[in-house]
């Protein structure tokens, strides 16, 4: 085994598998189950409801038990975060392709097939905020876990989707007029996350020497 898998065996031993695969098995029951709640109203069968708890999994992706022994390394915070995400992605991804793909297939589905696209959009949104949220708890406070923090994110958008007025409504019928300006939202909310997620990723370290430079 070379240096460089031996290094990837050892980070995959400290990610959080046991809360992705609890994420995963949660979004794969309110995926399936959803539909079958008797008298549920449209929203019901919307698919974010399972990225929710598959997000809430991911929150604590980014806790590192070991966090503190390699901060002193010369790998850079970002690279060793996105690693972490990295090895996580397959998983996240395989969980939600199918059970968008089942959520899509079924007839007389509020969301088709010709949606998943926009619906894995909301996806990463849900993801990216989730993770940004992980990592500003994170870089507040070190030494806690900000999986905890990070769980909170997809809840607070998937409130959002149900208490916003109707001109910042985001989640419409694929019928509604409002549908395209819907995902022009979380492709802004998407756009957000991500900037606030590499902020929040910037290693401490080397700012502090930038400060102490100058």
């Amino acid at each position: 085994m070379t240096a460089a898998l031996q290094r990837l065996a050892l980070v995959a031993r400290t990610v959080a598998w046991p809360a992705l695969l609890a994420g995963a098995l949660a979004c794969v029951a309110v995926i399936v189950l959803a539909p079958l709640v008797p008298g549920a109203p449209p929203p019901g069968g919307w698919p974010g409801f399972g990225a929710v708890a598959l997000c809430a999994g991911a929150a604590f992706l980014l806790d590192d038990p070991a966090a503190a022994t390699v901060n002193a390394t010369p790998r850079s915070l970002v690279r060793r975060r996105l690693l972490r995400v990295a090895l996580a992605l397959p998983l996240l991804g395989a969980v939600w392709a199918g059970s968008v793909w089942y959520a899509t297939a079924a007839d007389g589905a509020w969301f088709g097939p010709q949606t998943r696209a926009t619906l894995s959009l909301q996806f990463a949104a849900m993801l990216t905020f989730t993770l940004a949220g992980s990592a500003i708890t994170l870089r507040v406070m070190p030494d806690e876990h900000g999986g905890w923090t990070g769980a909170l994110a997809p809840f607070a958008l998937v409130t959002a989707v149900l208490v916003l007025p109707q001109r910042w409504a985001l989640l419409a019928a694929p019928s509604d007029s409002a549908w395209h300006a819907t995902q022009e939202r979380w492709a802004a909310l998407l756009a957000v996350g991500l900037l606030t997620l590499m902020w929040a990723n910037r290693d401490p370290a080397s700012r502090s020497g930038r400060c102490k430079a100058g």
